[in-house]
């Protein structure tokens, strides 16, 4: 009797272990369930990173990514993918979540190079924020979290978890509900209104290109912005911006991955307002400290400050981030795209004459600007191409539904940044030879090409081009 007492006692604890290992799976289980469902997750409204690592995923290794721009939200917000790439004849992507660091940078590209090789890096510097360690709080953490969570190789998100989160927040990184639950749990209209918004987004999913994109800033600088500028001063002030030795370690890390790779890499700042930054000199000295042992290329639209980018460009705030507007994040694409061209065009594809290439990108922002529309297209009527007028070479020349007009010159040509354009016109029912005033248009300055841009009044078309008019210049007496 005494024996097999003591047989039972050792039993239990074995059914102990039994019944913890049930209610740790149960647990488990629950909360991959609940992470699945997205019920205590708090930024549906904006799911650029799962939708940035699922277009990853779904583009390669099948399609290509030549360009990589790694950022944060000065990236997402200041480069436009589609332009980018439509001006250089390739397939730039910007790996950009916002608020990330440096060091999440360099794991964000190192999982993105098991999916494809880029030809080219171009690297943003406000990822170089000065932190020195991974003791994240607040907003700081809430962005690395959305980071990592979408990220899918498990064994470089295994090796990022202690480089980026400290001990407390190495479990919650993983788990929405397990970093919110308390504070979803007290908001039952929250938790439906996810459940109902993910059942929705994932019953009309879109498949449509994402090259990491999200510009959402419409209105400019405005005069209760400029007044403090005046009164306060700048709303950064250089000398307090400074770089740690982490950020020099992971820029580092950044150009020797690449070089494994054989993969050009170049830094790029994206502009603040010239008045938003007092003694931006110190500030551009500290990122020279991370920048220049590389021997990279540093494209700084800072200093000296770049022209065409004034107060309609910039995010209307006076804190110290400040991002650009949609109209800042064209001038600073084309601006890029030129600086790439200029020093790195012998490395990239030209995709222009591959038909799996233009039927990805047909249509989207920036590609009328730089490539001719099909003759076909129902949408933009061709009217001229590639052809010889009074010694211009004409690219192409074509008007669209809505009344834009577009004409594409050679990009050496010495035509200033207005021509007027003889057209015959069919106004309502009548045919006239008209004068058309074309102009450059703001920001948009392609490459290969100098594009004039014209908008006509409703029901005229443009049936012909004659020729091009100079205009009789007035003298004063």
């Amino acid at each position: 009797m005494k024996k097999e007492n003591n047989q039972s006692r050792a039993v239990r604890p074995f059914h102990l272990l039994v019944r913890l290992a049930i209610i740790i799976l149960i647990a488990v289980i629950s909360v991959v369930y609940s992470d699945k469902k997205a019920f205590f997750i708090t930024d549906q409204k904006e799911p650029h990173h799962e939708m940035r690592w699922e277009s990853i995923y779904r583009l390669t290794p099948k399609t290509p990514i030549d360009i990589v721009v790694l950022g944060n939200s000065h990236v997402n917000t200041g480069v436009e993918p589609f332009s980018l790439s439509c001006a250089l004849n390739c397939t730039a992507f910007d790996m950009a979540p916002s608020g990330i660091m440096i060091a999440d940078a360099y794991y964000c590209l190192k999982e993105l190079l098991t999916r494809t090789t880029p030809k080219l890096v171009v690297v943003e510097t406000y990822l170089m924020r000065g932190i020195e360690n991974n003791k994240l709080k607040g907003a700081a953490l809430a962005d690395e979290f959305r980071s990592f969570y979408p990220r899918r190789n498990l064994k470089i998100k295994l090796e990022s978890l202690p480089c980026l989160f400290d001990a407390e927040s190495c479990l919650p990184a993983w788990s929405f509900t397990l970093r919110n639950h308390e504070l979803l749990l007290r908001n039952r209209d929250l938790m439906k209104y996810n459940r109902d918004l993910y059942e929705k987004r994932h019953k009309s999913k879109d498949n449509s290109l994402y090259l990491g994109r999200y510009s959402r800033f419409k209105t400019g600088i405005n005069d209760s912005i400029m007044h403090l500028y005046e009164t306060e001063g700048p709303a950064v002030d250089g000398r307090k911006e400074k770089i740690s030795k982490r950020d020099i370690r992971y820029a580092r890390k950044i150009v020797d991955l690449c070089n494994e790779k054989g993969i050009e890499v170049m830094f790029f700042t994206l502009p603040m307002y010239e008045l938003h930054i007092g003694n931006y000199d110190d500030w551009m000295d500290e990122q020279a400290k991370a920048i220049a042992p590389t021997e990279k290329n540093w494209y700084n639209m800072q200093r000296p400050y770049a022209s065409g980018l004034k107060r309609d460009c910039f995010e209307p705030t006076y804190d110290k981030n400040q991002h650009l507007t949609i109209q800042g994040s064209i001038v600073a694409t084309y601006k890029l795209a030129h600086y790439i061209s200029d020093h790195f065009k012998d490395i990239l594809p030209d995709r222009s004459t591959d038909s799996k290439w233009v039927d990805l990108f047909y249509g989207k922002d920036g590609y009328f600007e730089n490539h001719t529309p099909r003759e076909d297209d129902p949408d933009r009527r061709l009217i001229a191409k590639d052809i010889i007028l009074e010694n211009e070479h004409i690219i192409d020349f074509f008007q669209d539904n809505r009344g834009w007009l577009f004409l594409k010159l050679d990009s050496d040509t010495s035509r200033p940044g207005d021509v007027y354009v003889l057209a015959e016109l069919l106004d309502g029912d009548e045919k006239v030879i008209g004068i058309l005033d074309m102009s450059v248009s703001r920001g948009l300055d392609p490459v290969n090409n100098k594009l004039y841009v014209a908008r006509l009044k409703d029901n005229v078309q443009v049936l012909n081009l004659v020729g091009f008019y100079e205009m009789p210049v007035t003298r004063s007496r």
